[in-house]
């Protein structure tokens, strides 16, 4: 599957889904455009932006800049390469990196106050952009004007779908954010483990058990991590299958990979899952797709690690990294955590694959955000805050964070793939991969492959009712029809309140 993706990249013509079109010379010019101001730029991380002539890279100096942002990989590099901004501009930025959930509370609460305390934003489309669009600052103004710093190619070299759950609201006209990251959930395995028993399973089970084709499905899914619970000595691994089953945002994403690979989601509504809408109509989980995919969790999660009810994807993946389980499903964020050579007792021997098949596809949940300013930023503060967006989302600063020993975080920018780096590494054979995690990624992201989540407004009603629901359903081991019934009934609730 994957060699589809790479053709397609190498070629120009993504599949519709991620819009990759030919770059044309005219509608993509360089962003190599220095400044006569600016001209010693040249060599630093700046000298490919597209800046207006005379512009002063210095107005700004001796402002500090908050940018409050999920603690994730590219927040990561970024910390580091913010310091030669901060020299070359003269702004200071405190990048404030937190767990997912302080992330949500003090976004929200910065914006109800209207506080402007964090004048850059890393916005979750289902967390923030459905709920605060109207706080942040609408971007269009500013990549239009010719005075100020330009994105070049927004929003053609950003690709569709994710620009479409990052960027906008309910529709097109108004950019609230650039796209900024584009985690993506995967399967990781053991891939010493499935090397090391693949012929013995093979003679008990009569098929091949590696990752990543159609054949390995939900069900072959369950089979291994059963078959290594019975067979594979705890020494090298415990369990065959670990959760993030937790009453927390992290089950919901889990169960919306099997519910999409089975043909079923939560809503039937036009846009829900791209640009998104205030609230539903069309509810969808008494649906025999959704009784399936929930009665396919329970029965995975009696094969998996029992404490792993009560883990989200930061406990996962810690379990993961200590070698204590042999499958998860996580984002492809912690793939340098994984492969860390210092603590990971399971770097280089581990394997990466799009999830597992349901009877329709394979899905693999997209979870990318988007970077904004906060619209309570005073109006000089709002300018600078867009010369770092217009900086940090660069094509040299994605392919800084990609090649960083620490970073891996694959680029929103389609022109960034015609790096000889990056086609080098999609012809690399998987033993000589430096980016092992790539491939799979690419192949998630593919038309079939790819799922997008509902983006409403009142989300965060609904993800009470989802995460409750589920969790309990797995907890308490409960009918999956009356389940889905429950859920159904809460989510009419909802909608009869709005």
């Amino acid at each position: 599957m994957v060699k589809n993706i790479i053709v397609f990249i190498l070629a120009c013509t993504m599949l519709t889904s991620c819009s990759y079109k030919p770059i044309e010379k005219e509608a993509m010019p360089s962003e190599s455009v220095v400044s006569k101001e600016n001209t010693n730029l040249q060599g630093t991380n700046f000298e490919n932006l597209q800046l207006p002539d005379n512009y002063n890279i210095k107005q700004f100096e001796g402002m500090t800049l908050n940018f409050i942002v999920e603690n994730n990989l590219y927040a990561s590099i970024l910390s580091h390469e913010s310091e030669e901004f901060s020299e070359i501009t003269g702004i200071n930025v405190k990048i404030r990196s937190v767990d997912f959930d302080t992330l949500v509370q003090k976004v929200n609460l910065d914006f109800i106050g209207q506080a402007g305390e964090y004048q850059l934003i890393y916005v979750d489309p289902y967390q923030t952009l459905n709920r605060f669009y109207p706080y942040l600052e609408i971007l269009n103004p500013y990549n239009k004007n010719a005075n100020l710093p330009q994105i070049k190619g927004f929003p053609e070299d950003f690709f569709e779908n994710q620009t479409a759950v990052c960027s906008y609201f309910e529709d097109d006209k108004d950019v609230y954010t650039v796209p900024f990251d584009s985690t993506t959930m995967i399967l990781y395995y053991r891939k010493d483990i499935f090397d090391k028993y693949r012929d013995r399973f093979y003679l008990e089970k009569g098929y091949d058990w590696t990752p990543g084709t159609s054949e390995f499905t939900w069900e072959r899914y369950y089979e291994a991590a059963k078959w290594i619970d019975e067979n594979v000595p705890n020494h090298e691994v415990e369990y065959g299958s670990g959760l993030m089953a937790q009453q927390h945002n992290s089950i919901f994403c889990e169960f919306s990979n099997i519910l999409a690979s089975y043909g079923g989601d939560y809503f039937l509504d036009e846009k829900v899952n791209t640009l998104g809408i205030k609230t539903f109509e069309q509810i969808h989980v008494l649906d025999e797709n959704f009784i399936q995919a929930a009665d396919m969790y329970k029965k995975i999660a009696g094969v998996s690690a029992p404490q792993s009810v009560n883990w989200n994807w930061t406990d996962l993946a810690r379990v993961f990294r200590d070698g204590d389980i042999a499958m998860m499903a996580n984002w492809d964020e912690n793939y340098t955590y994984v492969e860390d050579p210092v603590n990971s007792k399971v770097a280089g021997n581990v394997g990466y694959a799009i999830l597992p098949y349901g009877d329709v596809r394979s899905a693999n949940i997209y979870g990318g955000s988007g970077i904004g300013i906060n619209k309570y930023a005073t109006e000089s503060e709002k300018q600078a805050a867009w010369l770092y967006i217009v900086w940090a989302t660069s094509k040299d600063m994605q392919l800084k964070v990609l090649k960083h020993p620490e970073g891996g975080s694959l680029p929103t920018r389609k022109s960034a793939y015609e790096d000889p780096y990056i086609l080098n590494q999609i012809n690399q054979s998987d033993e000589n991969l430096q980016l092992k995690h790539m491939k799979a990624v690419l192949n998630a992201w593919e038309t079939d492959h790819i799922y997008l989540r509902p983006k409403l407004s009142n989300f965060y009603e609904v993800e009470k009712v989802l995460i409750s629901n589920l969790h309990n359903m797995i907890v308490n081991n409960l009918d999956s029809i009356d389940t889905s019934q429950k859920i159904y009934d809460e989510l009419e609730r909802i909608k009869i309140d709005e």
